[in-house]
């Protein structure tokens, strides 16, 4: 047999005892959108009829038994766990959740009436989808899924564990805090605003310490992820990350995450892509339920709705462990199309196909 013919030979072997040996994991992360205001005592304001809230929640499901993934991590899922119970029985999955906000309730019962939210993994049956735990990142008062008490925003993780072919894989599922990004771009944007006579001099100040203080409660938040993770998982175990992180990669609160030896999926198979999931230039619900900015908005709203109408990717799936780049089998931003004139969330989604060997 000649060189040739032996590298060919090595080459086929090899494809084949990894195609062989390797289970590919389909993972969805997707930010659904509760829908609300987060204004509200008795009930809080919801910005859509609940008519076009179920049509939303209908063309989830059909996109989603479209791509038939093997783990969903879903954010802002309310009302839990009546959404991620109705969402894993409409898909026939199994399902774990963790309410993160919810108000002054005692199980479903309290107020407000319409808000109990939170983050979920799904997974389908053959798994044997596990719960692991949940980390509360940031926030006062008491949350857990039998009583909440609090009046502030609060967020967390949570983490479960499926096996794959003799192996635990761990997943992790975080919604972080969301407030317009720290980098010097969009200071020089707050500046231009000033320039143009739009904001005073005390506005833009208070708008840049709305800046400066929301990146550290989120940085703050993401360490407390890491942390959490490397005290729970053994050392070179199979870890998927993902969900809604608030921020984009070239971020000083995302490098913690690469840092930490993360590596984020989407890039590996895109690195010349935007991969936006934030997208006010194309999402439907963005245009027709957020208010740009505009004469009469309030000083402290300044920075948020400015934020609300850049283009960003802030959703992603990281894996770590005994995973690497090399076990990226494909990634691509998904559901950011509309369907019927609507967005099935004011997000689009990430999928990644993972291998585990």
């Amino acid at each position: 047999m000649t060189r040739k013919s032996w590298a060919f030979f090595f080459t086929f072997f090899l494809s084949f005892t990894i195609s062989t040996f390797a289970d590919e994991l389909k993972v969805v992360t997707i930010n659904v959108w509760s829908g609300l205001d987060y204004e509200g005592t008795l009930k809080m304001g919801e910005y859509e009829p609940k008519d076009v809230r179920k049509g939303r929640y209908r063309l989830l499901v059909d996109e989603l038994k479209r791509i038939d993934p093997d783990i969903i991590g879903i954010n802002e899922a309310n009302r839990l766990p009546r959404y991620a119970r109705r969402l894993a029985r409409d898909l026939g999955m199994n399902f774990i959740y963790s309410v993160g906000m919810g108000g002054i309730k005692i199980g479903c019962i309290g107020l407000p009436v319409n808000f109990r939210e939170g983050d979920a993994i799904l997974a389908k049956k053959k798994y044997n989808l596990k719960f692991l735990g949940r980390k509360r990142l940031s926030g006062g008062g008491i949350i857990n899924n039998l009583f909440t008490f609090h009046f502030s925003e609060a967020n967390q993780v949570m983490g479960g564990f499926i096996k794959v072919s003799g192996k635990y894989v761990y997943i992790f599922n975080t919604h972080t805090h969301s407030s317009p990004p720290g980098d010097e771009d969009f200071t020089d944007r707050l500046v231009d605003l000033h320039n143009d006579g739009r904001i005073t001099e005390e506005d833009l100040k208070k708008a840049k310490d709305i800046v400066i203080e929301g990146a550290q409660w989120r940085n703050d938040e993401i360490r407390g992820v890491l942390l959490w993770i490397s005290e729970i998982v053994p050392d070179n175990a199979s870890v998927i990350l993902l969900g809604d992180f608030n921020a984009e990669a070239g971020s000083a609160e995302m490098k913690q995450v690469f840092k930490a030896g993360f590596i984020d999926t989407f890039r590996v198979k895109n690195p010349k892509l935007p991969g936006y999931t934030w997208d006010p230039v194309n999402n439907l619900n963005i245009q027709t339920y957020y208010s740009r900015l505009n004469e009469d908005t309030v000083q402290e709203e300044i920075a948020g709705k400015l934020g609300d109408f850049l283009q960003k990717r802030i959703d992603f799936i990281f894996i770590s462990g005994s995973l690497s780049a090399d076990d990226v089998a494909e990634s691509s931003v998904i559901f950011d199309r509309a369907e019927g004139g609507q967005n099935l969330s004011d997000h689009y989604g990430v999928l990644s196909v993972i291998r585990i060997e």
